[in-house]
C-alpha cells in the first residue's frame, strides 16, 4: 500500500442549521482533501500530518480520521494547545461566509512536535497556502526543507496555493513563500481567482506562465465555470466544469475535486480523466450540506463512477 502523506489543520467545524442551530463537525482544507483522496481510492495509505490537543474534543477527531480510515500515526499530541474552530454560514445559493478562532490552535506546533524520521518514504507529499500560513516563518522552512528532502528521495510534491489573506501578514509575504512551494512542486492546483487576488493575474495565460517558470510540470487551474485547464509536460487540454443542478453548499469544493484527482492520478488514470473524476466529486460534495458529506451514501456515488 502506497503512502501519501497530506500535511495541514483540521478544525472543529460548526455550521448553521437555521433557527440559530449550529452543527458540530471537523473540517480543513488538506483534511477535506485526504477524506475524499482516501474514499476514492481505498488501496492507498493516506497519512494526516497534523497537531491536535489531549482533551476531549480532539479524542473526537482522531476517532473521525480513525473512521473515515486515515492513518494518524503523524497526528501529533500538542500538551496545552487544542483544536482551532470555524463557523460556516451559507445562503440560499450555496455561497459561503466564515468565522475563524484558530490563532492559537495546536496545528501551529506540529513542526515542534513532529520526529522527521517517522515520515518514512512517502509516495506523495501534499501541502498548501494554508498549510504554510499557519505557521511561523521558521516552520514554513522547517516544512519545505522536508518537503525539499523528500523530493530527491524520489515523492511527489503536490501544492495548492489555497489563499487566505486574513492569515497572512501582507500579500508580499504570502507570493514570497507561494512562489518557494510552487517551485518545489511537482504537481500543482492553481486557481484563476486566487491568483487575480494574490497576484494580480487577469486571465488563464498569466496565471500559467507564471507557475510555468517556476518549475511546475503538471499544473491543474481551476477557472471556474469555464473548466479545468490542465498544463502536463508540454500538452494542454480543457476538461469542462461539471454541470450542477442544485447547489446546496459549495464548502470543500476545491479540497474534493483536489482528494477526486489525486485518487485517480494514483491509481493509473491520466491528467485529464482524473481532472473528470475529481470534478464529478466536487459536484456530488457542493449538492450537499457541509464539507465532509455521508460517508456510505457517497460510496455508491464513488463506486458508479471510478475508472479503476
Amino acid at each position: 500500500m502506497a503512502q501519501h502523506i497530506i500535511v495541514g489543520e483540521c478544525m472543529v467545524e460548526m455550521s448553521n442549521r437555521g433557527q440559530q442551530l449550529y452543527y458540530q463537525t471537523f473540517a480543513g482544507d488538506t483534511y477535506n482533501t485526504a477524506v475524499y483522496f482516501k474514499r476514492c481510492n481505498s488501496a492507498e495509505e493516506v497519512r494526516y500530518l497534523t497537531a491536535i490537543g489531549n482533551d476531549d474534543i480532539s479524542q473526537s477527531l482522531l476517532e473521525k480520521m480513525r473512521a473515515e480510515d486515515l492513518s494518524t500515526d503523524l497526528t501529533l499530541r500538542s500538551p496545552d494547545k487544542t483544536l482551532g474552530l470555524y463557523m460556516i454560514n451559507t445562503d440560499d445559493k450555496g455561497e459561503r461566509s466564515f468565522a475563524y478562532w484558530r490563532s492559537d490552535s495546536a496545528a501551529k506546533q506540529m513542526f515542534s512536535l513532529l520526529e522527521p524520521t517517522i515520515l518514512g518514504t512517502p509516495k506523495s507529499f501534499f501541502i498548501s497556502g494554508i498549510s504554510l500560513a499557519i505557521l511561523s516563518d521558521e516552520h514554513k522552512q522547517v516544512l519545505l526543507d522536508l518537503a525539499s528532502k523528500l523530493q530527491q528521495q524520489g515523492c511527489c510534491i503536490i501544492f495548492d496555493p489555497n489563499y487566505r489573506p486574513q492569515l497572512w501578514r501582507s500579500a508580499e509575504h504570502a507570493r514570497l513563500w507561494t512562489d518557494k512551494a510552487y517551485a518545489l512542486a511537482d504537481i500543482a492546483f492553481p486557481g484563476c481567482d486566487d491568483h487575480k487576488t494574490l497576484y494580480g493575474h487577469q486571465n488563464l495565460t498569466a496565471v500559467q506562465q507564471h507557475v510555468a517558470a517556476l518549475g511546475v510540470q503538471e499544473m491543474v487551474i481551476k477557472n471556474g465555470e469555464h473548466g479545468i485547464q490542465i498544463f502536463s509536460h508540454g500538452q494542454h487540454c480543457i476538461v469542462p466544469a461539471h454541470r450542477v443542478t442544485t447547489v446546496v453548499d459549495t464548502t470543500a469544493a476545491g479540497d474534493a475535486f483536489n482528494g477526486g484527482y489525486l485518487a485517480a492520478r494514483f491509481a493509473g488514470q491520466n491528467e485529464q480523466s482524473a481532472a473528470g473524476f475529481g470534478a464529478k466529486i466536487a459536484a456530488y460534495v457542493i449538492g450537499h450540506k457541509g464539507a465532509i458529506v455521508d460517508k456510505a451514501d457517497m460510496s455508491i456515488f464513488i463506486a458508479a463512477n471510478a475508472l479503476w
